[in-house]
């Protein structure tokens, strides 16, 4: 009879261990991860979705003031900068159009343009996937560059 309740006890005690000891790891985790306490998955996902409506707004209010900017009188560009996630067109009057998401064959043609001649921001147009920017020269020479985003900096 002792030969079968030491084994018992000894399974008993393993099993015991093994969860009291997967109960610390889960309170440990939890521990360690301070947003578990904070917010819980459904207002986590309700503020992803708050924040994600805040980021479309913004992104049409940058497209409006860059339609009301390019309505009136714009400059030209003066130098054309590379950024790390785009370009940047800085304008005779002080202003910035940073451009990101452009090909490297857009990049070449706008500077080969912009040597050339005199270009000026014209009209910005809103595609569902991208933004299409008109440039047009003093001569009448057109150049469309197509970017992911257009933002304008003062």
């Amino acid at each position: 009879m002792l030969i079968v309740i030491i084994p018992c006890i000894a399974i008993a005690l393993t099993t015991a261990t093994s969860v009291s000891a997967a109960r610390y790891r889960r309170r440990r985790r939890r521990r360690s991860n301070p947003l578990a306490h904070v917010f819980r998955w459904r207002e986590l996902s309700a503020l992803d979705a708050h924040l994600e409506a805040v980021a479309r707004e913004e992104i049409h209010r940058l497209e409006v003031e860059l339609s009301r900017y390019l309505a009136g009188c714009t400059g030209h560009i003066e130098t054309i900068s590379k950024t790390p996630s785009g370009i940047a067109l800085d304008l005779s009057d002080g202003r910035c159009i940073a451009l990101r998401g452009i090909s490297l064959r857009t990049l070449e043609l706008l500077r080969g343009s912009a040597r050339m001649n005199t270009l000026r921001p014209e009209s910005v147009d809103r595609d569902v996937i991208s933004c299409c920017l008109l440039l047009r020269g003093s001569t009448g020479a057109e150049v469309r560059i197509h970017a992911r985003n257009i933002a304008l900096a003062v």
